[in-house]
């Protein structure tokens, strides 16, 4: 089912809503039915791709071996019927990307055996053994194997390969349709074939596609935090294994705990990859099945003298589990296969759209295209300000829960009038630490917190607020439930793998349906009160599969569900907002916070560029971490002007040393009045970016060192040098 049928479909659902509610506010807890019905969720999994009809297709191959297999008005298809390899020829440019270097390249290649046959290959399937001892030991197999046979079909815009090992009783199929913008590389679940002693593990798919060497003019892109290049180099040959990481992060279940302080790295938030050679380039976005994926980039020296970027499958997961309390972890691979079709589709680029922010300009397109990104915003006279406010939270004191108050509503009006009067024109708030008892049994949201005033100062804090034009949100993380709560970990908490409760120091990771009954009967509320939207904590940076004893709920599923209770909050408030937001969350939210700035410095990056900011730009704004957090406080301001970002920053009214007994205890500088003319000041200077608020950004440039230039539809260029510590700002025509 396409985006925008889900989208219908999703509308229907919706207008059952109503009906669904009478259900749900009988007083025991609804049904995942009767929860999906009132958010307009279709629970339903969508049909797979069917795999193609006919009679096989034996083409005749010209010198080189390769047959036309579709052409269009940009682009053919030619395919090698020996072994399936690919060769897409762009006809505006003349430019040819393949799958596998060429015969002469070939011959220059200094690998020998396996890794020889692997770069000459359409794939490299990995495999597992499903009986006996030695069942994580993992083989591989390519086009080039011994027994393996192949069949060819025609489809109306391209070709299918099916791909079949006897001998391992194993098989598949890769599906190739030519587009407007180049190629779509797709692997039906229909055609995977399991009927023996093995399983699929993994499926690297078009591994070499464009591969290049250290001595041509370009680079890989990888979506390390806002962007990554990996510039060609012949000095870096075997000195870095490579760039491998699964797109919004590893699988959580993997066992049945986790720690988050162990999460050292930016988990990949939009599931695009690219390659630069010389004048020309591609963008490939996963499109299909992209949660079960991981994003590799290999520099020559591991797998070959070659560099390279691609999409590894993921159908299977590698897990710890115990035998008994006692019992040392074991290995293991999962028996059940994450069965769902996966597709990449790869965009080229030629000339002056031939680098990342070509690459980022094309992933907006194709987002825009699957209605991922809503309508353009509106032109604004002055940015708004970000300003999150900590309320309070509990301690835990002499044997009692206690709770510390920070910032009452009566404050925080306050504060908010103060800056107004100190120029800051335009702001929304976001409420924390509202719930009663803050994030103590976390079931129990209402009354709120009567040390900040109750509900009747809430609604006299928000009626204020609006009066002056500023809108109010609260925050609220529906994913994870404390043990101190009613609710029940055996019943409500994701599986993992080993079929455990998916446990955290005494919190649980709730099930998408709990999640979402929750979220509604809190929006509900907030909406009596007069709240204009909720930020979710949780939604945009954490999803998983669920392993049910009936089944797994994937990824998807998760992503699904999230998307219905942003869409849900938006209808009833007028506004739902994420953190970090991962590319799932796109085309639900409002705003984004705390969207990731940095990379995670691999050794394998050489130049973090703002590749999602510049595909967000003009369409969804968002800001960074709060200013009064920073780790470098003068770098990342730039950066943020640099980006396109708002300003942001994260206050209590009291000091923040009341606070370090609770789990808000990460706010070590926020109290509001010695802060208050930093924040002042700050804003004026991102105002002067108001007139760019609106635009798409259009070109992204390193000047030098230390000097970098971004540049906005209307022609304006903001210069920004972090070796002057300063930026300058050429308005363009049309400002």
């Amino acid at each position: 089912m396409t985006r925008r049928a889900k989208l219908a479909a999703a509308a229907v659902l919706a207008a059952l809503a109503a009906a669904a509610l009478l259900l749900a506010g009988s007083g025991s807890r609804p049904t995942e039915a009767e929860t999906y019905a009132r958010l307009g969720i279709d629970p339903a999994p969508a049909a797979g791709a069917v795999l193609a009809e006919g009679e096989a297709w034996q083409p005749a191959a010209d010198e080189r071996g390769y047959a036309l297999a579709a052409e269009n008005g940009s682009f053919r298809l030619r395919i090698r019927p020996k072994d399936g390899s690919i060769e897409v020829e762009d006809r505006r440019s003349g430019y040819s990307w393949s799958s596998s270097p060429s015969r002469e390249e070939l011959a220059l290649e200094k690998v020998k055996g396996l890794p020889l046959a692997n770069l000459q290959s359409p794939f490299v399937l990995t495999l597992v053994r499903t009986e006996g001892k030695d069942q994580t030991i993992r083989e591989s197999l390519n086009s080039l194997s011994k027994g393996m046979r192949l069949q060819l079909l025609r489809t109306a815009d391209g070709v299918e390969v099916r791909y079949s090992f006897p001998d391992r009783k194993l098989g598949f199929a890769v599906r190739y349709a030519l587009t407007d913008a180049g190629l779509k590389a797709s692997i039906p679940a229909a055609g995977l074939v399991e009927q023996g002693g093995y399983a699929v593990f993994s499926l690297d798919l078009l591994p070499f596609f464009g591969a290049a060497t250290a001595a041509e003019d370009g680079y890989l892109f990888v979506p390390d935090g806002p962007g990554g290049l990996i510039r060609f180099q012949t000095g870096r040959a075997g000195q870095s294994k490579g760039y491998a990481h699964q797109v919004y992060g590893a699988e959580l279940a993997r066992t049945s705990s986790w720690t988050r302080d162990a999460q050292l790295r930016e988990d990949i938030a939009y599931p695009a990859f690219g390659l630069k050679r010389g004048d020309h380039a591609f963008v490939a976005v996963l499109t299909e099945g992209e949660g079960a994926a991981v994003i590799a980039a290999t520099p020559p020296g591991v797998k070959s003298s070659r560099y390279s970027v691609h999409s590894s499958q993921l159908y299977r997961e590698e897990y710890l589990y115990r035998m008994s309390r006692l019992a040392a972890p074991t290995k293991a691979v999962q028996k059940q296969r994450l069965d769902v079709d996966r597709e990449v589709e790869y965009r080229f680029l030629n000339g002056g759209e031939a680098d990342y922010a070509g690459m980022a300009a094309s992933y907006r397109d194709w987002l825009i295209a699957e209605a991922r990104l809503g309508e353009p915003l509106k032109p604004a006279e002055h940015v708004p300000l970000q300003l999150q406010i900590m309320g309070g939270n509990y301690e835990k004191a002499f044997g009692r829960i206690r709770y510390v108050a920070a910032t009452t509503f009566g404050q925080a009006a306050g504060m908010m009038r103060s800056l107004r009067e100190k120029g800051v024109a335009a702001a929304r708030i976001v409420y924390y630490g509202w719930q009663n008892r803050g994030d103590y049994d976390t079931e129990k949201r209402f009354p709120i917190e009567p040390a900040l005033g109750g509900e009747d100062a809430a609604r006299s804090f928000l009626a204020d607020m609006e009066a002056l034009g500023t809108k109010v949100d609260f925050y609220e993380d529906f994913l994870w439930v404390d043990e101190a709560s009613g609710a029940s970990g055996k019943n409500d908490a994701v599986r993992a793998i080993d079929g455990t409760a998916f446990t955290d120091e005494g919190w649980f990771l709730a099930k998408p349906a709990f999640s979402a009954a929750a979220a509604a009967d809190t929006v509900d509320r907030l909406r009596e009160l007069g709240a204009s939207g909720i930020v979710y904590g949780g939604l945009g940076d954490t999803i998983f599969n669920d392993y049910e004893a009936d089944g797994i709920r994937s990824r998807a599923f998760t992503a699904e569900v999230y998307g219905g209770m942003l869409d849900y909050a938006r209808r009833q408030l007028g506004s739902a907002s994420v953190k970090r937001g991962n590319a799932y969350a796109l085309g639900h939210v409002d705003a984004i916070l705390e969207l990731p700035s940095d990379s995670s410095h691999d050794f394998m990056i050489d130049e973090t560029v703002p590749f999602y900011p510049i595909a967000l730009h003009g369409y969804v704004p968002y800001s960074f971490g709060p200013a009064n957090l920073r780790d470098d406080d003068v770098r990342e301001f730039l950066r943020a002007i640099e980006y396109g970002a708002l300003p942001s920053f994260f206050v209590t009214h009291d000091d923040s040393r009341k606070l370090k007994e609770t789990p808000s205890d990460f706010l070590y500088s926020s109290r509001f009045d010695k802060w208050e003319e930093r924040i002042a000041q700050e804003y004026a200077r991102f105002d002067e970016l108001a007139g760019v608020l609106a635009l798409r950004i259009v070109g992204h440039q390193k000047l030098g060192p230390e000097r970098y230039e971004t540049t906005y539809e209307d022609g304006t260029r903001v210069v920004v040098d972090y070796a002057a510590g300063d930026y300058a700002i050429e308005k363009g025509g049309g400002a």
